[in-house]
């Protein structure tokens, strides 16, 4: 038996190179497409309201060098708001076990991991209650006494003492 070869035509191999040349296309378009980010399920606006001081004001911190130290320089606004009365919203990362919060982080992203801390320093404040705050997946509001943490050794910019809930549009 004789085996018979095949000739392909140069006009051949030019539409085998169109066609694999429009595949490598393809994938490339299906993978950008396809690796865009997803969209939060829990978008910024939910944690903004008349009243409350906005998250993008507390993350104004920057790590400066000062005399060999590294130290925080607080940004624009942020000093007027230590020692004084302030109304945040955020999600609740839990420092205790049970429904009542009495002691927890408040942040800008909803816990996901009971191993993992959402947010970064400027984006979180400890919060102390003195009325608890029910957990939620959902953002609360409370009110305390704000204050700026230069050095804390745990690594936090700000805390909140003496907080307690507030009611607003009909949710906390």
């Amino acid at each position: 038996m004789k085996k018979s070869k095949l000739k392909v035509t140069a006009r051949e191999w030019f539409y085998l190179g169109c066609l694999g040349s429009g595949a490598a296309l393809a994938i490339v378009a299906v993978s950008i497409i396809g690796s865009s980010p997803p969209k939060p399920d829990h978008p910024s606006s939910w944690l903004e309201a008349p009243g409350v001081v906005p998250w993008y004001t507390l993350s104004k911190v920057k790590y400066v060098l000062r005399d060999g130290k590294g130290t925080l320089q607080f940004g624009e606004g942020i000093h007027a708001l230590d020692g004084k009365e302030v109304t945040l919203r955020g999600y609740i990362t839990p420092l205790q076990m049970g429904a009542e919060q009495k002691h927890f982080l408040l942040g800008t992203k909803p816990p996901s991991c009971a191993f993992c801390i959402p947010s970064g320093a400027d984006e979180m404040v400890e919060v102390f209650c003195r009325t608890p705050v029910k957990y939620s997946l959902e953002p609360v509001t409370v009110a305390g006494k704000f204050a700026i943490l230069n050095d804390d050794p745990s690594g936090m910019f700000y805390r909140m003492a003496d907080a307690a809930p507030v009611l607003s549009e009909g949710r906390l």
